[in-house]
């Protein structure tokens, strides 16, 4: 009876053991794949910071620059420095962050500039989010193209409304025609400070497939 018994003891703590030990074996498996998956996906805390100091300093060189101009040759010498310089600007500062800088919007001046799906999906929202009077936080994700994007709102200034206000108020009659000769298609006027202009799209060129 005790050699019965004994067995009967064996038997269940050996398929205790075999039953943890397959416990074991799962739980190190899912733990496996949550760390696989972890390093396959990136850091949004990271790439969110690294956006939004990029996107600073950018606006940093085009205020620089651009007030630069205007105590020079006034609102026309602004409007033919942007038509010029505001495409090698964004490239120049790209090469240097090795990523791509652009600047998109629901009311384009340059047409150059016309958002993707991914950058359209964003500006969308953003107005959306405008219209309910909620904030609008940058947003990183991975785009149609496999990087990642970083995507910022761009809220109009009060010194921006010369160029972007309504035309015969904010904007004369000079400034606007002159920004119709360069930009035939001009769209980006009759804003309001402090609602969208458009926002920063940021690709990082080195997180493709990742």
């Amino acid at each position: 009876m005790k050699k019965i018994l004994l067995t009967g003891i064996l038997i269940f703590a050996l398929g205790a053991c075999q039953n943890e030990t397959k416990q074991n074996s799962e739980t190190d498996t899912s733990v496996k794949t949550e760390k696989q998956e972890s390093k396959t996906d990136f850091d949004h805390k990271a790439y969110k910071m690294k956006g939004m100091i990029i996107a600073k300093n950018t606006f940093k060189v085009f205020k620089s620059n651009i007030q630069t101009i205007a105590a020079k040759d006034g609102l026309p010498g602004v409007v033919d420095f942007c038509h010029e310089n505001a495409e090698k600007i964004t490239d120049s500062l790209g090469k240097l962050h090795n990523v791509v800088i652009k600047r998109t919007s629901h009311k384009l001046r340059n047409e150059k500039n016309k958002p993707d799906a991914d950058s359209q999906a964003v500006l969308e929202n953003y107005l959306k989010l405008q219209e309910t009077q909620k904030p609008m936080e940058p947003v990183v994700k991975k785009a149609a193209d496999g990087y990642v994007h970083f995507y910022a709102p761009i809220k109009l200034k009060k010194e921006c409304l010369k160029c972007h206000g309504t035309p015969g108020q904010e904007v004369s009659d000079e400034i606007y025609n002159l920004i119709k000769s360069k930009y035939p298609n001009d769209k980006a006027t009759g804003f309001k400070e402090g609602k969208l202009r458009g926002i920063w799209d940021i690709k990082f060129l080195n997180t493709a497939n990742k």
